[in-house]
């Protein structure tokens, strides 16, 4: 076991914020969810290093914060809507926990493939200390989903919630930016301060996309992961941007939302691209249920891929950059890894489709089988059922706003939740299950919040978080 610079001082500081200020530890919580390759301890060696990313340590001494503050005053909290939602993912997360009893009754009979793309070897199942810490992420991961929603229903809780998490986002992409400043000049990167995961699949910073082309990770374990938290970002930030309602200020809500966009776009990774289209097809169907498209949006909606194709066109770097990260990574052999590892998953849960083999005991790298193989047709139903409602109620809060207050009125804190769903979901059906990563949870837990504008939030939980003010009851704000 190896304990990290930033370790020693989030290991020490963790606890005693959860003492005296648990307000504090909120915030570093949610600030640090893009920081996936921060690890405050590094246990294992050579393939089976794992580390203890910071904002699942300081979130687990918030729940544990939470927890006793919850059994002291004897109240269990659930918001008003998307209780339907949260009854579905812990259905999930007990059916995931019942699912590792499989490798029990199996018993070896089964070989898993390796994961490796031409290493052709197989392991028999067993149950292992693996089937135990996937349980664990995703107990970790509801408990975090719970308190989020509960937290955040009250409308300074759920600003204060947002400015933390773009703040964060910022952060991590202007690291993108010292990241890339050093691959173009040959400095040494200061990977010890961030980047500070041993294991391999956690040194995204090394990766290059081709000769003189360089991929960004910044804190994150690697692009396609840094992307997917730039999309979180930039789709929770856009009711701010589209509307008269500023976030930091008008000024600064333009600077950093252009960096979020800048570094995504340069971080070339096709995940980004995907989720950049997804974010402005949602945005158009969404306007359209609402009718309040006009020429001048379908104008807009229509140049926006035209100027992005034509500058491609024109630029020879832009083109050598598309090229790269998309057709070329197709034809690779990550790309043959993932189509084997969703293949070998589907042949496995052929055999085992009622709760799969386990959870964590087959790596898939998508969503569906991924579950489908862990987990079962149980494990997929309620996974998907939670999703259902938890749209369900998100599209309810959307629709109940008269369509005569025009864009103002559509673009709110649910808006941007609905979108930042949406992405999250679509990238990870084609990029893999996203449950280890704190950000996920977070997002669930958002938008059960934000579902929920007018509801009042638990007041013994918020008082904790921020401080003795009287919750407001006041819808969220856009």
């Amino acid at each position: 076991m190896e304990i990290t610079p930033i370790g020693f001082i989030l290991l020490i500081a963790g606890p005693l914020m959860a003492i005296a200020r648990p307000d504090w530890l909120y915030v570093a919580t949610v600030f640090f969810l893009p920081f996936t390759a921060t690890a405050l301890v590094n246990v294992g060696s050579g393939d089976n290093t794992s580390g203890l990313q910071a904002s699942m340590y300081l979130g687990t001494v918030l729940i544990a914060r939470i927890a006793i503050q919850i059994l002291w005053s004897k109240k269990v909290s659930l918001p008003l809507r998307g209780k339907q939602a949260l009854l579905w993912l812990g259905l999930f997360v007990a059916t995931a926990t019942i699912s590792i009893g499989m490798p029990l009754w199996i018993d070896g009979r089964l070989q898993i493939p390796s994961a490796a793309f031409l290493d052709l070897s197989s392991t028999p199942l067993y149950l292992s200390s693996k089937n135990i810490t996937g349980v664990l992420y995703l107990v970790y991961g509801f408990l975090l989903t719970y308190l989020v929603a509960i937290a955040n229903q009250a409308q300074d809780m759920c600003r204060k919630t947002i400015k933390t998490f773009i703040a964060g986002s910022t952060f991590a992409a202007l690291w993108g930016c010292m990241e890339l400043f050093c691959k173009l000049t040959g400095a040494t990167y200061p990977a010890i301060i961030f980047n500070t995961a041993t294991g391999r699949s956690s040194q995204g910073y090394k990766e290059a996309l081709a000769e003189g082309l360089f991929r960004l990770s910044s804190v994150a374990v690697e692009p396609s992961i840094f992307a997917i938290s730039l999309l979180l970002a930039i789709a929770v930030y856009l009711p701010y941007i589209l509307t008269s309602t500023p976030l930091f200020g008008k000024k600064y809500d333009r600077i950093f939302f252009g960096i979020l966009c800048a570094i995504l776009c340069m971080s070339t990774s096709s995940t980004g691209y995907l989720g950049l289209f997804v974010i402005a097809a949602i945005v158009f169907l969404l306007m359209c249920a609402r009718r309040l498209v006009g020429i001048k949006h379908i104008v807009i909606f229509t140049l926006i891929p035209i100027l992005g194709s034509l500058f491609v066109l024109s630029s020879s770097f832009a083109q050598q950059i598309f090229i790269a990260s998309v057709f070329s990574k197709s034809e690779s052999s990550s790309t043959l890894e993932r189509l084997m590892t969703i293949n070998n998953a589907y042949e496995i849960f052929v055999k085992y489709p009622l709760l799969g083999v386990g959870w964590a005991s087959v790596t898939s790298h998508d969503l569906i089988f991924n579950i489908l193989a862990n987990a079962g047709v149980i494990g997929l139903f309620t996974f998907s059922m939670g999703l259902y409602f938890l749209f369900s109620a998100l599209y309810r809060s959307i629709k109940s706003r008269n369509a005569s207050l025009g864009l103002a009125g559509l673009m709110q804190v649910d808006f941007g939740l609905y979108i930042a769903l949406s992405v999250m979901m679509i990238t990870s059906i084609a990029s893999g299950f996203l449950d280890v990563f704190s950000f996920f949870w977070f997002i669930l837990g958002m938008a059960i919040a934000a579902s929920n504008q007018g509801s009042p939030s638990h007041p013994r939980m918020t008082s904790v978080l921020i401080g003795a003010r009287k919750p407001s009851t006041k819808p969220l704000p856009c």
